[in-house]
């Protein structure tokens, strides 16, 4: 699949997207504003059903012909930020059934939250340690790693995935600014005694 982001701020200092990518046989176009779900177009790649449709390499030209003239540019990914929605098991082996659940549906529902709100995608996860003294949680520890292009707005949007995940009490979102020397810190928790947020 062809994956392909822009962004830029106008005037007021607004982050906007623009973005694409294949889909069978089709060319989408997304745009908005980050944070929002903007508004996507579908057209089709030449192929013997659609012969007179732009062939994909003229799709992508066009493309970046159109961002660059609207003042939209790639931004390397050592420039976005780091969020991490950092969750606590019930169960060391994820055996309880709400672990079970989380740890199967998370990564896509942040993938997707994050992607159609322009803002960013989840990168990985990794799983292991013990919850923080005075938790409530007895498991382990689910790291959920999200490349974001503004670190206020994908902190922004962690939060409406945890909260469709029903975490209640048992999370924390640290987040870590571009760069390579920048640590992370805790960006959120539903628990007003957590100062910290450690890996």
């Amino acid at each position: 699949m062809t994956l392909i982001k822009t962004y830029r701020r106008d005037d007021d200092g607004v982050l906007h997207y623009l973005e694409a990518w294949t889909d069978r046989g089709s060319f989408v176009t997304h745009r908005g504003k980050v944070g929002t779900k903007g508004s996507n177009v579908r057209r089709a790649i030449r192929d013997r059903t659609f012969a007179v449709s732009p062939t994909l390499k003229e799709h992508i030209a066009a493309f970046h012909e159109r961002a660059a003239s609207e003042g939209y540019r790639e931004v390397p990914m050592e420039e976005h930020a780091w969020v991490v929605l950092q969750v606590w098991t019930h169960t060391a082996d994820l055996s309880h059934p709400d672990d079970e659940r989380v740890h199967a549906e998370a990564m896509d529902a942040l993938d997707e939250h994050l992607g159609w709100q322009g803002v960013g995608h989840c990168d990985g996860n990794d799983l292991g340690g013990k919850p923080p003294e005075g938790s409530g949680a007895d498991g382990t520890v689910l790291n959920l790693f999200c490349r974001v292009i503004d670190a206020r707005l994908g902190v922004a949007a962690v939060r409406r995935v945890a909260r469709q995940l029903k975490l209640t009490q048992r999370y924390v979102i640290g987040v870590r600014d571009p760069g390579e020397d920048t640590e992370y810190g805790l960006a959120y928790s539903p628990r007003k005694r957590d100062k910290v947020f450690q890996l």
